[in-house]
């Protein structure tokens, strides 16, 4: 790879970078996709989720009327469990998000449990398992796909600009373009214009 074309990748991954444990942009048209510990931003979606699973684990052993009873029983909770989160596609209220994400963690927990480990171990038990897994992954790409279709990006119809070019992004702009052009051969004159063009909507370092 040329070194220009190196230097003008590493601009826009530079660019488009958002700390690692958020997945979003963290700004403040995505209060609703993050929570903050300090200043440590993460993704609300994960994070809650994450909480669910592990508060999920710490509940099975508690729950000897299930798990003693057919694998039916404790699939059936993880169902419901996991039907807010089916609602949270069209309720989009953080306070709502944060509690359907965390009976997500739970209901995964329930359903892996239920469908992989108390299914008798026989030949019949084995299919159910196949089963099981299909199912669970077949419902679980529709519901990413159905999220994806009814949920819309804080950044449609953000004013500050569209997330990489916007005010999120623009601060770190300058910094960036000269490390650019430090690098710049000259031999892409599109690559060098557009860094230009985005150094004249960018803060000046005296402002």
């Amino acid at each position: 790879m040329a070194v220009q074309e190196r230097a003008f990748l590493e601009f826009i991954r530079a660019l488009e970078w958002t700390p690692a444990l958020a997945h979003h942009p963290a700004c403040r048209h995505y209060s609703h996709h993050l929570i903050w510990i300090g200043k440590l931003p993460l993704c609300l979606g994960c994070t809650m989720m994450a909480c669910g699973a592990i508060s999920g684990l710490f509940l099975l052993p508690h729950l000897s009327i299930l798990i003693n009873s057919p694998f039916h029983y404790l699939l059936a909770v993880g169902v419901l469990l996991y039907l807010p989160a089916i609602c949270q596609i069209w309720i989009q209220r953080k306070t709502y998000k944060l509690i359907a994400r965390f009976l997500l963690g739970i209901s995964v927990v329930f359903l892996m449990y239920a469908g992989l480990w108390l299914t008798s171990w026989s030949l019949i038990g084995w299919t159910l398992r196949s089963g099981f897994l299909i199912i669970f992954i077949i419902v679980w790409k529709l519901t990413l796909k159905l999220r994806a279709q009814r949920s819309s990006s804080p950044c449609h119809h953000c004013p500050d600009g569209r997330f990489p070019i916007c005010s999120y992004t623009r601060s770190r702009i300058p910094k960036l373009a000269d490390k650019y052009f430090a690098q710049s051969t000259g031999n892409h004159p599109e690559a060098d214009e557009f860094v230009r063009a985005l150094q004249a909507i960018s803060p000046t370092r005296n402002s």
